[in-house]
C-alpha cells in the first residue's frame, strides 16, 4: 500500500500534505458557504453586516475619518468606533470585482474571500512557526487543530465574517511566535511590535493579551537573560511604541488628537504603551547600576506605578468600560442579552455544549502542556529551548484562560496558543509510540488529537444529555432576516423604520430604508430604540414611536417580544394608530405609524 503514489507523498512529506489538506478544506468550506451567502448574510452578526455597510459607504465616497452610519437615526447618524484599516482590505477585493460583477455579487464574493484569506494566513503562520520551533509532527497537529476546531475555523473565519476578530487572532498568533522565536530578535521584535499595535488599532479587546506578551518578554529578558532575549524586548518595545503612534495618527482626525477615547486606540491606550516601554527599557539602560534581575524588576514596577499615577486623571475615565455612560437599564440589557459577553461560567450554564466545544481543547492543551513542560525540563539544548518556548506559551495561555472567566468571547485570546501547545503535546505522545511502540502513548496521541481538532465529534453525541430539551418553543427570526424577505420591504417607499435591536443593520444592508435601532454603545438612543419600545404597553409604545420619529414599525411574525402588546401584534393583532402595510416578504409585519 505504501507504494501508492498519494500515500507515499503523504508519508514522505507529511507536513506539506497536511498544509495542503488544511488549505483545501478551508477553500471547500468557503465555497460551500459562499454559494448561499447572499441568502444567509442577513442572519450574520450585526458587526459583520455593519462592516460591509461601512466599506460600501467608503467606496461610495464617505471620508476616511468619517465613520458615521448616516442611515441610522437620520439625519445625524450614529458614530462607530471601528478602524478603517480593515475596510481597506475588504475594499481592495470589492472594487476590482465590481468591474466584472454587479456590486451586490462583488460584496458577497469579497465577504467570502476576506475571512478565507485571513484563515489561510493563520494556518500558514501556525504551521510554519510551529515547525520552526517544535518540529514537523507538532506542526501537523497544530495545523489540523486550526483547520477543524470550530473556534478557529468557523466562529470568526467563515464566509461572511467581516468583523475584526479574525484579524486580531492572526495578530495574536504572530505576537505569540515573536515571544518564543529562538533567533533573529530584530525581525521577531518588529513583527511582534507591529502585530500588537495593529491589533490595538483595530480593537482594544486584545489589550490584556498584549500586556501578557509584554510581561512574558520582560520575564524572559530578566530571568532567561541572553543577548537575544534582551534585544528582542528592546526591539519589541520600540516597534510597539512607534507603530502604535503611526496607526493612531492614521485613523484619528487631527481635531481629535487631544480627545480622551476609551473604546479605541487613543491617548489612554498610548499612555499605557508609553509607561510600559519606559518601565521595561529603563532598567536595562541602567544595567550598570542594576545588575540583579529582581532589582530591575523592582524598578520596572516602580516606574509603571509612577506612570499610572501621572496618567490616572485620564485613565480613570475609562474604568467603567465602553458601556459606562449608558443608562443602567441598557447596561443590564447588554450584560444579560449579549451571550458572548457573559462570564465563562455563566455562559456555560446557558450554552454548555458550545462552551465545551470552545474550551475543551484549551484545557486539555494547557493542562497537558504544563505536565509536559514539567516532565521535560531536563534535556539536551534543543529540547531545553523547546521546553522554554512551551513554558512561555503556557503563560500566555493561562492569561487567556483567566480572561474567559471575565467574558466568554475572550476565548479567542487563548485560541492563538492552544493549537500550538496541543500540537506539541500530541506530537510528544506520537513520537513516544513511534520510538518504542508504546501502545499507551499511541492511544494518548489519538485521544489528544481528537480532542484538539474535533471536540464537536466528542461533545455532539452528548448534547441531548448536557442540554436536554425542556419543551419550551424556540422561535427564530432567521426567515425575517433573510435577504429575500427583507428585500420585499423595498416595495414600500423609503421610510424611517423602527425595528428590534438585531434588525437594524440588516434593514439598512438589504433595503433602501433608514433605521432607528442598532447595538452600538456610542448611541444610547439607537440601543434603547431596539429594546425599550418592545416591552411597553400600547399607550406608551405609540408615544415612544412618535417621539423618535418612526414612520413605520417592523415586527417578525410569530416572534416572542418582551411586552404583551408587541407580542400580540406579532401574532396578528391590530391597533387603531397602526396601519398594516402589505409586503410579500415571508414573516414581515410592517405597520405605518399614523399621525395623531
Amino acid at each position: 500500500m505504501t507504494n501508492i503514489p498519494g500515500i507515499r507523498v503523504v508519508l514522505d512529506k507529511p507536513f506539506g500534505a497536511v498544509m495542503v489538506f488544511a488549505v483545501l478544506l478551508t477553500l471547500f468550506g468557503a465555497i460551500t458557504d459562499g454559494i448561499r451567502l447572499l441568502s444567509t448574510y442577513g442572519g450574520m452578526g450585526n458587526d459583520d453586516i455593519m462592516r460591509l455597510l461601512t466599506v460600501r459607504d467608503w467606496i461610495a465616497g464617505q471620508g476616511w475619518y468619517d465613520v458615521m452610519q448616516y442611515r441610522l437615526l437620520p439625519p445625524d447618524g450614529v458614530e462607530l468606533h471601528w478602524s478603517r484599516y480593515i475596510d481597506v482590505g475588504i475594499a481592495v477585493i470589492i472594487v476590482p470585482l465590481s468591474w466584472f460583477f454587479p456590486m451586490e455579487t462583488a460584496e458577497m464574493l469579497a465577504a467570502t474571500i476576506w475571512p478565507t484569506l485571513i484563515l489561510i494566513l493563520t494556518i500558514l503562520a501556525i504551521g510554519f512557526g510551529t515547525r520552526r520551533i517544535f518540529g514537523k509532527s507538532a506542526a501537523c497537529f497544530a495545523v489540523m487543530c486550526v483547520a477543524l476546531w470550530p473556534l478557529t475555523a468557523s466562529l470568526h473565519n467563515s464566509a461572511g465574517d467581516l468583523d475584526h476578530h479574525n484579524v486580531q487572532l492572526l495578530m495574536m498568533v504572530l505576537l505569540s511566535f515573536a515571544v518564543i522565536w529562538p533567533s533573529r530578535p530584530m525581525a521577531a521584535g518588529i513583527v511582534g511590535g507591529v502585530a500588537a499595535s495593529f491589533s490595538l488599532a483595530i480593537g482594544l479587546e486584545s489589550l490584556p493579551f498584549i500586556v501578557g506578551a509584554g510581561i512574558t518578554l520582560l520575564m524572559r529578558a530578566l530571568f532567561l537573560a541572553t543577548p537575544v532575549s534582551q534585544k528582542l524586548l528592546t526591539v519589541f518595545c520600540v516597534s510597539l511604541g512607534v507603530a502604535s503612534v503611526v496607526f493612531w495618527l492614521g485613523q484619528t482626525p487631527p481635531v481629535r488628537w487631544t480627545q480622551t477615547v476609551c473604546d479605541q486606540l487613543g491617548l489612554p491606550t498610548l499612555s499605557l504603551v508609553a509607561m510600559a516601554i519606559v518601565g521595561c527599557l529603563v532598567p536595562f539602560a541602567a544595567a550598570r547600576w542594576l545588575q540583579a534581575p529582581l532589582s530591575k524588576l523592582a524598578v520596572t514596577v516602580f516606574l509603571i506605578i509612577v506612570g499610572l499615577a501621572l496618567a490616572w486623571p485620564m485613565l480613570s475615565v475609562c474604568l467603567a468600560g465602553p458601556y459606562g455612560e449608558l443608562p443602567v437599564a441598557l447596561q443590564e440589557t447588554i450584560s444579560s442579552g449579549i451571550t458572548e459577553a457573559l462570564p465563562g461560567l455563566v455562559y456555560a450554564k446557558a450554552n454548555l455544549v458550545a462552551a465545551l466545544i470552545f474550551t475543551l481543547p484549551v484545557f486539555v492543551a494547557l493542562f497537558g502542556g504544563f505536565w509536559l513542560w514539567v516532565s521535560t525540563r531536563q534535556g539536551h539544548s534543543q529540547t531545553a529551548y523547546r521546553n522554554q518556548a512551551l513554558g512561555l506559551l503556557l503563560i500566555l495561555g493561562a492569561l487567556g484562560t483567566a480572561m474567559i472567566f471575565v467574558q466568554m468571547r475572550t476565548v479567542i485570546m487563548v485560541a492563538s496558543v492552544a493549537p500550538i501547545v496541543g500540537g506539541v503535546l500530541a506530537a510528544y505522545f506520537l513520537d513516544g509510540y513511534l520510538k518504542n511502540r508504546d501502545l499507551t502513548k499511541g492511544l494518548m496521541a489519538i485521544a489528544i488529537a481528537a480532542i484538539i481538532t474535533s471536540p464537536t465529534m466528542i461533545i455532539g453525541p452528548l448534547a441531548p444529555i448536557l442540554e436536554p430539551d425542556d419543551g419550551t418553543p424556540k422561535h427564530s427570526d432567521a426567515n425575517c432576516r433573510s435577504f429575500s424577505s427583507m428585500r420585499t420591504l423595498n416595495e414600500v417607499p423609503p421610510s424611517v423604520i423602527l425595528t428590534h435591536l438585531n434588525f437594524g443593520p440588516t434593514l439598512i444592508w438589504a433595503t433602501h430604508h433608514a433605521g432607528l435601532s442598532a447595538p452600538y454603545h456610542r448611541s444610547a438612543e439607537a440601543l434603547g430604540n431596539g429594546v425599550f419600545p418592545f416591552g411597553l404597553v400600547e399607550a406608551e409604545m405609540v408615544a415612544y414611536l412618535r417621539d423618535v420619529g418612526a414612520t413605520h414599525l417592523l415586527l417578525c411574525e410569530g416572534y416572542n417580544y418582551a411586552g404583551d402588546f408587541a407580542d400580540d401584534l406579532a401574532s396578528g393583532g391590530q391597533s387603531d394608530w397602526l396601519r398594516p402595510v402589505p409586503v410579500t416578504g415571508e414573516g414581515q409585519l410592517l405597520f405605518a405609524v399614523l399621525p395623531e
